[in-house]
This record gives C-alpha cells, structure tokens and sequence, in this order.
C-alpha cells in the first residue's frame, strides 16, 4: 500500500478558477512521495466536478466533499485523512513553486525538526517581491524559537500555515485542530497550538509558496471582515490572545514575556 511522507491537505470552496492550478503546482513538485487531499467544503460551482476528474488521474489526489461548514471545519476533515509523517497546508488560490516541497522536508529530516519555516513569494499580478522575516538557515529549541516569535506573532510569517511543515505525531497525539467559528486567525490559533508540543524548529530562506494577494482571496476577506465588523474584530483579537498566552504557559516561560505579550493586541491584524 502506498505510504506518502507528506500529507498536504487544501481547503477549497467554490474555486473552480483556481484549484486545478494549484493542486497542479503540488503534483508537479519532485522527490517527495505525497498525498494530495482537498477537501470541498460545500461548493456549488465546479469545484467538485474538477476534483473528480484530477484524481481519475492521479491516484494521489484524495478528494472529500462536505457540507458548507467554513475552513476550519474542511482542514480538519483533512487531518482526519492524513496519513503522512508530515503535513502541508495549502490554500486553493496559490500554489507551490518548482522545489517546494523538497526543500521543506530536506530541513526537517536534515535537523530532526519538528517544524520548519520558510520564506515566500508575495505575488500582486506579474510582480513576485519575496518575503522572508528569519533570513537564516538554523535550528534550534522551541523555547528559544518562541523568543523571536514573540515580537512577530501577528506576522504572515509566523501566523499563517502554507510556508510550514509540521510533523503529523505532534498533531495527532494531542489532537491539534483548527477552532471552527473564527472569521480569521484559524492558523494562527493552530501554530499555537501545535508549538506547545514541539520541541525543534528550523528556519530556511527558500522561497517555499506563490502567495496570491488579490482583492477577492481569504486573506483579503478577512481583513475586510475586520474593519466592517470591529467588535466582532476585538472578540477575535482577545481569543487570539489566550491562545498566545496559553502556548507561554504551557512552555513555562510566561513569567519572561508577559510584560510583552500583551502588546498583541495593539498591532495590526494582518502584517507582512
């Protein structure tokens, strides 16, 4: 039977323009064997019609369709069927450049990591401007990780999930899952999560992901939904934060940083 080692998992609502693309871009990537699950969450375009006809072709590709029940709710139907030692996340309106995946899994296996982080491409139409907040190829404790991500953590880089790779044991034992009802900030609450239970982080500059920034993709929509609806905005803002401070507890290093955690809440809600 055949056992990947990386598991990527796509959400994908009504992206019928987009998602042939992108599970595209994850099948041509070389030198890891994946499977590829993409998870329908309920579309009523072509979505699903497409899905059917990529994985008549490619027996990697496993699609499931649900009922409408938002990202966090398809990602983790995802996890559910992943059966990787590693896991990949991927939004269905971007996709991964050429080497990708290999230079992911290469740092993990390299440096026994347990998450790896990376750079990636902020792409506006023709224009590709790379972005990469650790320019460094290190590894290191996840307490000694957590000192640099405190000062970054409404970051894209550390905050949102697509230019990661995380060790599928970690989730699993301790059934890190993605917080159904938040409007945004799903990943960001996932990344805290999960960094409660690892123990090496490593960084690279590779440029890992082709991060589509156009006026009708998810992140776009969430930070609209932020200004449109700012007290559901706070609410969000304030989970988001017990998260943060949850993961310095669990580590024991809140009495270290909690003069400057809290600053969280006073930075932008999305930042590069």
């Amino acid at each position: 039977m055949f056992q990947p080692v990386v598991s990527v998992v796509i959400p994908v609502y009504n992206g019928e323009g987009a998602i042939q693309a992108c599970v595209q871009s994850v099948q041509a990537q070389q030198g890891v064997e994946m499977e590829i699950i993409v998870v329908d969450d309920g579309s009523t375009d072509a979505t699903w019609s497409i899905l059917q006809q990529l994985a008549q072709k490619d027996e990697r590709i496993l699609p499931i369709h649900q009922g409408n029940g938002g990202v966090s709710a398809a990602r983790n139907r995802g996890l559910q069927a992943c059966r990787g030692e590693y896991i990949r996340f991927v939004d269905a309106d971007d996709v991964l450049p050429e080497g990708s995946m290999l230079a992911l899994l290469e740092k993990a296996r390299q440096n026994g990591s347990d998450l790896v982080i990376a750079g990636y491409n902020e792409v506006v139409g023709p224009m590709r401007s790379p972005r990469c907040l650790r320019k460094c190829e290190s590894t290191m404790p996840c307490d000694e990780m957590l000192k640099h991500f405190n000062p970054w953590s409404n970051s894209f880089y550390y905050g949102v999930l697509w230019n990661k790779l995380f060790r599928r044991s970690i989730i699993e034992e301790n059934q890190v899952r993605f917080i159904s009802g938040l409007h945004w900030g799903e990943d960001f609450a996932f990344v805290c999560r999960y960094l409660v239970k690892a123990q090496r982080v490593s960084y690279t500059q590779a440029l890992v992901y082709d991060y589509q920034r156009n006026p009708k993709g998810m992140t776009i929509k969430q930070f609209l939904s932020c200004i449109s609806h700012p007290l559901a905005n706070c609410r969000i803002k304030w989970q988001l934060f017990q998260e943060l401070k949850k993961l310095y507890v669990q580590r024991g290093l809140y009495a270290k940083y909690r003069w400057t955690l809290w600053i969280y809440l006073f930075r932008a809600t999305l930042t590069n």
